[in-house]
């Protein structure tokens, strides 16, 4: 009988450790998020990577709140333009989690491990540029990923911005995930306030966009949206844009910016994701 307490308390003490360390993880995790993003522009590919690596946190639960899910969301972007960089395509290990995230209405989303398991072995297996050179091969030579072209590389989708619109990327990003969504919206406009070419501009005003959606002002959301393409017209801001149309069960407008986003499509990734919203677009009643 003692055994038997034993062994439960240990298990309760294993359990207990693990909650503490799921949620010391999931309250770094933002933050190794805008390191990545920060040693991806200073070019170091294989170390945002690894720190990508840690910021990919799943909760304990394997439920996922509306915070966590932009989080995760940010991270499985950040991947894809990581695996661009690389000249490879992630598509088949991403998508399984990102069409989870991305497609579901529901207040908290509920995982299992098929959405998942996958890219945390990736994380796992490439945490030194040995085993990350070692994990390529096979995994190209398994279809895991794939070798990608000039004809089907992601690059399309994100427009190459200077390092000079980091800050404020960064700033604005732990703002948003604190939920500060007007000191977001306050960080680009002062950002936007300074002298930029027209590609930082567009996206500047696509990110500004997007903190107004959150801060479900649809009026100045749907004006930044505009701006950023009138300035420099790409896939992602043109994109976003339908989808804010479609969400928002705005049809008609709809109708009229969807070719706009498929005369874009440059990849297949591209190709994946408006077909995504063409079928939402076609759900609408």
């Amino acid at each position: 009988m003692n055994y038997f307490y034993i062994g439960g308390g240990a298990v309760a003490l294993f359990i207990i450790y693990s909650l503490f360390s799921a949620k010391k993880n999931m309250k770094k995790a933002p933050e190794k998020l805008i390191e990545a993003k920060e040693k991806l522009d200073a070019g170091e590919i294989n170390a945002a990577l690894r720190t990508l690596g840690e910021a990919f946190v799943i909760p304990f639960n394997d439920q996922v709140n509306a915070e966590q899910k932009a989080h995760l969301i940010a991270v499985l972007d950040l991947l894809r333009k990581i695996f661009a960089e690389m000249n490879i395509s992630g598509n088949k290990l991403i998508d399984p989690l990102y069409d989870k995230l991305s497609n579901s209405t529901l207040v908290s989303v509920p995982l299992n491990e098929g959405n998942y398991k996958p890219l945390q072995n990736f994380f796992d297996e490439t945490d030194s540029d040995q085993k990350l050179v070692n994990y390529l091969k096979n995994s190209v030579f398994n279809g895991e990923i794939g070798v990608a072209d000039s004809a089907s590389s992601d690059n399309s989708s994100f427009p190459e911005t200077s390092s000079r619109t980091t800050p404020y990327i960064n700033n604005a990003g732990k703002l948003i995930m604190k939920g500060k969504y007007q000191d977001a919206i306050d960080v680009y406009k002062n950002a936007l306030n300074e002298q930029w070419d027209d590609t930082d501009k567009a996206f500047l005003h696509d990110q500004l966009a997007s903190c107004y959606l959150m801060n479900k002002d649809l009026t100045n959301a749907d004006a930044n949206y505009k701006e950023s393409i009138a300035i420099k017209s790409y896939f992602l801001n043109n994109w976003n844009y339908g989808d804010f149309l479609v969400y928002h069960k705005r049809k008609a407008d709809a109708e009229v910016q969807l070719p706009k986003v498929e005369a874009l499509v440059a990849s297949p990734s591209d190709r994946k994701e408006y077909n995504k919203l063409q079928k939402n677009f076609e759900a609408l009643k």
